[in-house]
């Protein structure tokens, strides 16, 4: 058979099929083709053969072409894969908003949310519901993840905490910069840290429904540390604390350090209690009569403040994470051989201060 139209209905079913082959609409692409082919007097079996489909569907789209015209073709138009959402962009943001406030504020006593809390959360305030598996999907497209929480300090938002804060960065830190450069001195950022026998956790992969099993000795012994690394040259210098971290072991390190360097140091700690007794406090007025010493504190909670913290982060990970320490001394080879991979890569402990050093013009 064959399908007589006019020229202005053959461009149209023209337009037609460039409409549809932009956004990958395959069934009106394939129904005008149809329609375009039975014109041009081609058989509808081979129409039919060609897209792998019946006769009879395609006698039945030229049925409704005949009866309906193009308004039959404009409802077959591409609007987006996929079943229509239960819930839209406004409705995303608000859960967005919701999950971000936490879980006591819609009535529950439990700090984390779980799938079950979201999906009554949803029903109560959108009147749908989901598949948890399909909630997981919503999550994600909401801009929302599975994370694990951090601690931070309630003093956080603190009026006086942030003016410390900010008083550091805007007016103690570009002081040292200046200070050092006229005296040809030093900067350097020191810390304390403990390294537990019996290893630490992280994520990793492994194959799936099999969880990564590390072995621990259990013991609370831990390998204490001094640690103070080199803002100018990526200087690292460390020793090792026998017992509690004392006003005495902090003066015996600070002494260390000044053997070490001929030249004032300009040193950044922070305000644990016993680097603030009595002897601690004679020990550095002394130091700083003689021009060879100068220590500047950091605020209270202000870890991120100190680029050796991030140092100690890589040392776990490369030297206790997952790893199995059976004896002290097996836990003291692994860090110090993590230890000689900083001395022997200054470019190791210069990344931990990359930020710094970018803002002080320091390649």
């Amino acid at each position: 058979m064959k399908l007589k139209v006019g020229e202005e209905t053959m461009e149209r079913l023209k337009k037609e099929l460039l409409t549809a082959q932009r956004p990958d609409n395959f069934r009106l692409c394939r129904t005008v083709k149809s329609l375009l082919l039975i014109s041009e007097g081609e058989s509808v079996e081979k129409i039919a053969k060609i897209f792998g489909i019946s006769v009879r569907t395609v006698f039945g789209w030229l049925s409704r072409f005949m009866w309906e015209r193009f308004s039959w073709l404009g409802r077959m138009h591409y609007k987006g894969r996929g079943r229509r959402p239960k819930i839209n962009g406004e409705q995303k943001k608000k859960l967005f908003r919701m999950v971000g406030e936490g879980p006591e504020k819609y009535g529950f006593g439990c700090g984390i949310w779980n799938s079950a809390m979201i999906l009554t959360v949803t029903e109560k305030e959108f009147r749908v519901t989901y598949n948890p598996r399909c909630l997981c999907e919503l999550l994600k497209s909401t801009g929302l993840s599975f994370q694990k929480a951090e601690f931070v300090s309630d003093r956080e938002n603190d009026e006086r905490h942030l003016r410390k804060r900010a008083e550091r960065e805007n007016e103690v830190w570009p002081e040292i910069l200046r200070k050092c450069e006229e005296s040809e001195g030093g900067i350097m950022f020191t810390d304390e840290v403990s390294f537990a026998q019996r290893g630490s956790l992280a994520r990793t992969r492994a194959p799936k429904g099999k969880q990564p099993v590390v072995r621990t000795c259990g013991k609370r012994k831990g390998l204490k540390m001094f640690g103070a690394i080199g803002f100018g040259d990526g200087d690292f210098i460390y020793t090792e604390c026998d017992g509690k971290f004392s006003g005495d072991s902090h003066m015996e390190f600070l002494r260390h350090i000044l053997s070490r360097c001929s030249c004032p140091i300009f040193l950044t700690e922070d305000g644990a209690p016993y680097h603030r007794g009595k002897d601690v406090r004679e020990f550095g007025e002394k130091m700083k009569t003689e021009g060879r010493l100068f220590v500047y504190r950091l605020p209270s909670y202000s870890p991120d403040k100190n680029p050796i913290e991030k140092l100690w982060k890589n040392t776990k990970r490369e030297a206790t994470h997952l790893k199995y320490s059976a004896t002290f001394e097996d836990l003291r080879s692994s860090l110090i051989r993590t230890f000689k991979k900083y001395l022997g890569d200054a470019a190791k402990i210069i990344c931990v201060m990359k930020k710094l050093r970018t803002q002080a013009g320091i390649a």
